[in-house]
Formats: structure tokens, C-alpha cells, sequence
């Protein structure tokens, strides 16, 4: 038997009692009202924010962005999710998906693997439209772990923002590693 193998195996032999996880503390936001600073925290990140009780809206401008290339939408209801077997992914202008939970603090947006017929829908695409409840927006990454449980399906992500990045001439490029634009459709 090997060093290693007598290490490894005195480990396994190894019977320690289990611990439960500590407490972490949720602690409130910054402001009286987390989804104002939400929304706030998403337009410093250069999202636009649509709030809105219709989703014939939402329907109007997934529809404006169709004649500026093939668009994909994980809502039936919207249509164009047959998109995916007529396009090469990498032609794709508009991934519309659905997000499980807003983070205040920090402008995340939990979306669930189950819920992507594609992982790469949250960032092939030129432009994504990520619609989220009102009702699902907590204040914190601290509250969101308790909600997000993603050895459930494997994967998620969060998602705050277009992606940026800015050289050492300070030159920004918005959409080098995603999409170009985020637009993030409150339905309330």
C-alpha cells in the first residue's frame, strides 16, 4: 500500500460527527424599498427596465425586435419557439427567457437550467429579454441561496447586466461576451 492509498483510506476509515450548516443572517437592503433600488441597481448596469401588468407590451416588443434577425422565446405564449430548428444558434438576435429571482442589491437575475432548452440562450443572442415576476425580488445573495437550489437541475446562473469590458485606453465594449443588450421586463 502506497503513502497515498494509507492517507486516502485513513480519511474514509474517518467518522466525525455532521454539523449542521450555520445560520446566515438576512439582512435588509439599503433603502425601504427593494424593488425600487432593484430596478435602480439594473439601470446603473445599463438594463432597461419595463414594468408592466400587460404582456401584450411584452408581445409588441418582442415583435419590433423580429426584423432585425431570428428571435427565440422560452414562452409559448410569445410564439418563436420553434426559432432554435430554422436558425444556426449563432445568427440568433433575441433570446426571450424567463428568470426565477431578482437580487437587489447586486441587479442578478437567478434563471434555471430547466428552464433553457439551450444553456448558450443566455448568451448567444445579440439582445435577451429575461421576464420576471414582481413578486420574486429579494434583497440580498444571501436570501437568494435559500430560494435557488441548483442541484435540483444541475445548472443556472445568474445574470446582472450586458457583459462589458473596457481596455487599458478605457474604451468600452458592451457585448463581448453576451449579449449586447439586457432588457429586463417586470411583470407585476
Amino acid at each position: 500500500m502506497t503513502a497515498k492509498e494509507k492517507i486516502l483510506g485513513n480519511i474514509k476509515d474517518l467518522q466525525l460527527p455532521s454539523k449542521a450548516m450555520p445560520m446566515v443572517p438576512i439582512f435588509e437592503g439599503l433603502s425601504d424599498d427593494k424593488h425600487s433600488f432593484f430596478f435602480e441597481t439594473l439601470e446603473i448596469l445599463g438594463v432597461e427596465v419595463i414594468i408592466s401588468e400587460d404582456k401584450t407590451e411584452l408581445s409588441k416588443l418582442v415583435a419590433s425586435k423580429e426584423e432585425e434577425g431570428p428571435v427565440y422565446s422560452s414562452i409559448p405564449e410569445l410564439g418563436y419557439t420553434d426559432t432554435l430548428e430554422n436558425t444556426e444558434m449563432a445568427d440568433l438576435n433575441l433570446s426571450v427567457i424567463e428568470g426565477e429571482l431578482g437580487v437587489a442589491e447586486n441587479g442578478a437575475i437567478w434563471v434555471e437550467g430547466d428552464a433553457l432548452t439551450q444553456r448558450a440562450l443566455t448568451a448567444i443572442a445579440s439582445h435577451l429579454i429575461i421576464v420576471l415576476p414582481y413578486q420574486k425580488v429579494v434583497w440580498n445573495m444571501h436570501e437568494a441561496y435559500t430560494y435557488v437550489e441548483p442541484r435540483q437541475s444541475g445548472y443556472g446562473v445568474f445574470i446582472s447586466g450586458p457583459s462589458k469590458t473596457a481596455d487599458i485606453e478605457q474604451s468600452l465594449v458592451k457585448g463581448a461576451h453576451g449579449a449586447k443588450s439586457l432588457t429586463v421586463f417586470i411583470q407585476k
